[in-house]
């Protein structure tokens, strides 16, 4: 069964955030007890020197204070050409310009850390993939053999699942530290990891509406004056892990609007109330099922059939 558009984004930050448990007090041991942070989310590292022309962007960094491994996290078990070019990507960075990146990301002033690299990793995390799945699909299949020899020239290969562990099934970490050694041994998972990651890398519409309505939709209730939000509030509260389009917000509050989950009540200005909540606690509902653009071009088509339908009897 094919997933929608929203289903797809739901289950991506599901994902994201089953993995950032492994540094959080849930997780055991957590990797946060063997000194591991997450400085950076949905990086950009980028070297056009002479000679060089590296461009890689991991959905988490981890780092120790020595090894900043740079982590792709998957939802399903396709090893597919994009994951081996971006993991070819990210064993291009240099200790130098994962340093750069970690400057820039003020890790300083984030962990306890200088920011000095002394190893760099390549991590490729799918959820849906497990020692048993490989080993058949390997011996079944040609293309997955040579799709997994291919990732793993430049990355290790884990898993992880809810209630289980985050662990590695095949490829070889590049030197020895704290954090090799530790995901080596496994991380064991919670069943039910925080919601500590609200958007996508993307930040499409749906997953957006359902982030803006979490956050401050459903705070409503406990007000009796309401909840208002500015857009800038919202970019600044997103900033800097996300940086979320001015006009991507405009479109979501323009479907909360239609479907009465808030009101604008100046430029860019926000309100929801009480009276919104049944649409508010049905915004990931709706997502789920349908994108927000055609949401609105469903609306417009059944504007324009309304409006032909009028003409047409009052032409009799």
């Amino acid at each position: 069964m094919t997933m929608t558009a929203g289903e797809r984004q739901r289950r991506e930050v599901n994902t994201y955030n089953l993995f950032y448990s492994a540094v959080t007090a849930r997780a055991d041991p957590p990797l946060s007890s063997r000194g591991v942070r997450i400085p950076v989310m949905f990086p950009v590292f980028e070297d056009e020197s002479e000679g060089r022309d590296i461009e890689a962007e991991p959905d988490i960094v981890l780092y120790d204070g020595s090894t900043c491994a740079l982590c792709e996290i998957k939802s399903g078990h396709n090893i597919n050409e994009r994951d081996i070019r971006q993991m070819k990507e990210c064993d291009k960075v240099t200790i130098e310009t994962a340093e750069e990146e970690l400057k820039n990301a003020q890790v300083r002033e984030k962990t306890e850390y200088d920011g000095s690299v002394t190893a760099v990793e390549s991590v490729i995390v799918y959820q849906d993939m497990d020692e048993e799945f490989v080993e058949e699909t390997r011996s079944e299949s040609a293309d997955f053999r040579d799709a997994l020899t291919r990732v793993t020239e430049h990355a290790v290969l884990m898993t992880q699942d809810y209630g289980g562990d985050l662990r590695v099934l095949a490829g070889e970490f590049d030197d020895d530290g704290a954090m090799q050694s530790a995901l080596r041994a496994g991380v064991s998972l919670p069943e039910n990891p925080p919601d500590e990651i609200m958007l996508t890398e993307g930040m499409e519409p749906e997953i957006l509406a359902v982030a803006v309505t979490d956050i401050w939709g459903e705070q409503a209730l406990d007000h009796d004056d309401g909840v208002v939000v500015s857009r800038e509030e919202i970019r600044d509260h997103f900033a800097p892990r996300h940086n979320v389009n001015p006009g991507d917000l405009d479109l979501v509050f323009d479907f909360l609007e239609d479907i009465d989950a808030c009101e604008e009540i100046g430029t860019h200005r926000y309100e929801f109330r009480r009276e919104h909540m049944g649409a508010i606690l049905g915004v990931e509902e709706m997502v789920m099922e349908q994108r927000v653009e055609d949401y609105f071009r469903e609306d417009d088509q059944e504007t324009f059939e309304s409006f032909t339908d009028e003409n047409e009897g009052g032409a009799g």
